[in-house]
């Protein structure tokens, strides 16, 4: 699961992804403490507004009785001043003197800083009665009437403007949550719908690669159509390189057999040193003709909907058992219906004929035939071939040495030493790999990683 995210964060769709949420949700982010900071700025500064004219209203109804004690013309017409722990407060106070204050603050008092003045208007939070905290708006005046200093105080439960900002904020979180939602759902449809193009394209690639399809066709875009005509220019290259290589190395092989065959020929009744030097070297130069020839012939390419298999392994089977009647040879295959082979027939063919050839030389009685789709998580599908016989096996230290060209660990058994090498050459053509290993039946095992269906 992690694996498969770190890939998709990998791909190109999961970066554009990626950075489109991620700046899409600090965007958002941002815009959202924003809005707050601005709501909260707003709701504080109209408190504080109501708060500097209710002082001003306290000032206007303030006066000095002729007994020089301060008290107001008026009542005050907001009604909670008179409630107790209503919320609204106001007190006036001077140094030396009991304050003068509203009726809400019951028993409670508040505590200006009386030594520090404070004639223009000063805001401070301070705890208030019955646990409420209170935003405080506070200036000194001097009524004209007396040479005397007074705070004035007016204050407001912030509770309920706590209230409301949080309230803002959950539903300013909703919103930008559901905006993030409907923004990324956006982002995967125009990055789903915008890439779509490509990977089209990459399906007529795989088409391309697997034989479905000899060129890329279609409509596409103006951004992809000079990308999909350079493609089909390099198929066309491509395929023009590999059949020159082909008949040009058709052509050198065969134009090489028969001055060969005429060398072989005339040193072939010569028992001198020279002529049997002559007869080995001109032996190897007709191996690596042969092997050469046959890689000429591999095709290498997918073969549209896949090769079944199975019955190719029965046929195989069939005709190693008539060679070897001597032996009373059993091969059996163990092989699924649906296993298909993503390839050529020509090259199958000739993978398991000599993989098969050889193991009905070496075998006592028995050749086993094996083939299973792979469990591993790779990039495209394969399936492992296994061939095992009952022989005498080879050391561990020289199976690799059968792979190389002309190698035989046994001369009196008849073979050119190619059909293992070319096996190998074959298999790396289609991305696979392949192996010696010890049979479960004491001989040797060839095992094959080919690409399937």
């Amino acid at each position: 699961m992690i694996e498969a995210t770190g890939r998709f964060f990998r791909s190109l769709t999961g970066r554009l992804l990626l950075s489109a949420i991620l700046w899409s949700a600090a965007a958002l982010a941002v815009g959202g403490m924003l809005l707050s900071f601005a709501f909260r700025t707003y709701v504080l500064t109209d408190i504080d507004r109501k708060l500097e004219m209710m002082i001003d209203t306290m000032v206007g109804i303030s006066e000095i009785s002729p007994e020089g004690v301060l008290r107001f013309n008026q009542p005050l017409l907001d009604q909670r001043f008179a409630a107790p722990y209503s919320g609204w407060y106001w007190q006036i106070s001077e140094l030396d003197s009991q304050p003068f204050r509203s009726r809400s603050l019951w028993d409670f008092e508040l505590a200006p800083d009386l030594d520090h003045r404070a004639f223009s208007l000063k805001l401070s939070e301070v705890p208030g009665p019955d646990g409420q905290d209170l935003r405080v708006a506070e200036r000194d005046i001097i009524l004209p009437e007396a040479d005397r200093i007074f705070r004035y105080q007016v204050a407001t439960d912030t509770g309920e403007v706590r209230d409301a900002i949080a309230r803002f904020n959950w539903l300013l979180m909703g919103a930008l949550a559901f905006i993030m939602f409907t923004v990324s759902l956006a982002l995967v449809i125009q990055v789903a719908y915008g890439l779509r193009p490509l990977r089209n394209l990459r399906r007529s690639l795989t088409a391309v690669r697997s034989g479905h399809k000899e060129r890329i066709d279609g409509d596409w875009p103006e951004d992809l159509r000079p990308l999909a005509q350079e493609i089909n220019a390099l198929i066309d290259q491509n395929e023009k390189l590999v059949d020159r290589a082909r008949t040009h190395v058709g052509n050198l092989a065969h134009a090489l057999k028969t001055p060969l065959s005429v060398i072989m020929n005339e040193v072939e009744n010569d028992t001198s040193k020279k002529g049997q030097a002559i007869a080995l070297q001109a032996k190897n130069i007709r191996e690596h003709v042969d092997h050469h020839l046959k890689r000429a012939r591999i095709a290498g390419g997918g073969s549209g909907p896949g090769l079944p298999i199975r019955e190719r392994m029965e046929k195989v089977a069939r005709a190693i058992a008539r060679l070897n009647r001597d032996k009373d040879l059993e091969v059996t295959v163990s092989c699924p219906e649906d296993l298909k082979f993503d390839g050529e027939k020509e090259d199958f063919d000739e993978i398991l004929g000599n993989i098969v050839d050889n193991a009905g030389k070496w075998a006592s009685s028995v050749v086993t035939m094996t083939a299973q789709r792979t469990e591993e998580n790779l990039r495209r599908p394969y399936m492992d071939i296994r061939v095992e016989d009952d022989g005498p096996g080879v050391p561990a230290e020289e199976r690799e040495t059968l792979f190389e060209r002309g190698k035989r660990l046994d001369e009196h058994v008849p073979g050119t030493g190619l059909g293992l090498a070319i096996v190998r050459d074959i298999v790396e053509l289609y991305g696979g790999t392949a192996y010696l290993d010890e049979a479960k039946l004491g001989g040797l095992a060839v095992v094959m990683r080919l690409p399937a269906k």
